[in-house]
């Protein structure tokens, strides 16, 4: 009898070793190499932080070759590094990243709550699935990531950001 309960505990053991594996592979998300797009001296500064993704990625993309005509200097970072940004040095933030279980992660929930007094610098894009999520005192945007939505976010999004920088 113990030795089934070893060979069943074992095999349980293998069996979710593998599905976390193959979880983690499979939704987890690319992280963004940081680029910044025009001079860093320009007067108005917008700062993009994403997660990686083809859909994240293409939003990304899709905000910046809106405004490539216009003197806006944009910083992509990954989302996880929120913690060393200074808001104050931004206009505008874009944050754009998945929730899982209707929660930010806890780095965007320690951002938000870090400056409550600047919440309209912030445009949160988050991909759930549902449009139902909602953070106290802030504009959250949400979607699933599915490609050809791409322009319909993107629109969202360049929307927002004009009534806050324009």
């Amino acid at each position: 009898m113990k030795r089934i309960l070893k060979i069943t505990s074992i095999i349980l053991l293998i069996f979710f070793a593998g599905f976390w594996v193959w979880y983690e592979y499979t939704y987890s998300m690319d992280t963004v190499i940081p680029f910044e797009v025009n001079d860093s001296n320009l007067e108005t500064k917008v700062l993009i932080a994403s997660q990686g993704s083809s859909f994240k990625d293409s939003l990304v993309q899709g905000v910046l070759r809106h405004y490539e005509k216009d003197t806006i200097y944009f910083k992509i970072i990954d989302v996880y590094t929120l913690f060393t940004v200074n808001i104050n040095k931004w206009d505008a933030l874009v944050i754009i990243n998945s929730w899982e279980y209707g929660s930010p992660p806890r780095n965007v929930k320690n951002f938000i709550k870090d400056h409550p007094d600047q919440l309209d610098k912030l445009i949160i894009l988050s991909t759930v699935g549902s449009s139902n999520i909602a953070l106290e005192d802030v504009d959250v945007i949400s979607g699933e990531s599915i490609i050809e939505k791409t322009p319909k976010y993107t629109n969202i999004v360049v929307k927002r950001l004009d009534k806050i920088i324009k």
